[in-house]
């Protein structure tokens, strides 16, 4: 019987290794190239960045998500006010939909890849939100930093040896 026990542990081990790799989204410090953490994902996740424009002094919005084994892309943005550095020839591009619900003005069936994004972590109202919790980026990068974020693959336990601490996490 604890032969039996046995061989079943390793055959489990063995299956839960060899499930094969699994999306996590990585932040990177982008002048010191450096990782910082990563958060895992599930294909197809959406997760978020979310800020004050500096300019117009309002929230905005920019929702990626896992596009299968090819990275990420920019499924939609949303923001409060038109100004500057906001898109506005979505008229040109097949599929987009532009809605204005609860203030916000949402842009999706963007479907732009993108390998990665980089954000000018600035200031402290920066957030991220990925996998069921929100990180406030300035806890997580020094202001002035330039944080890069990807899409990567790795095996399942990735997560306990590179996972994102706990700074500036809040559940939600």
């Amino acid at each position: 019987m604890r032969k039996r026990l046995s061989v079943f542990f390793l055959l489990l081990m063995v299956g839960l290794v060899l499930i094969g790799p699994h999306p996590y989204l990585e932040l990177h410090d982008f002048h010191r190239q450096k990782l910082l953490g990563v958060v895992p994902l599930q294909i197809q996740d959406q997760f978020q960045i979310e800020w004050i424009h500096s300019v117009e002094l309002t929230p905005w919005r920019e929702t990626y998500k896992v596009a299968g084994f090819s990275g990420m892309e920019l499924a939609a943005t949303s923001f409060q006010s038109y100004g500057a550095g906001v898109p506005v020839h979505f008229q040109d591009q097949q599929g987009v939909q532009v809605k204005v619900q609860d203030g916000w003005i949402t842009v999706t069936g963007l479907h732009e890849k993108r390998d990665q994004v980089l954000y000018l972590i600035t200031r402290d109202d920066y957030m991220l939100r990925a996998g069921g919790r929100t990180w406030k980026l300035a806890d997580v990068v020094p202001l002035g930093s330039s944080l890069g974020l990807s899409v990567g693959w790795y095996p399942w336990w990735y997560r306990f040896t590179a996972g994102l601490n706990e700074r500036g996490v809040t559940q939600g």
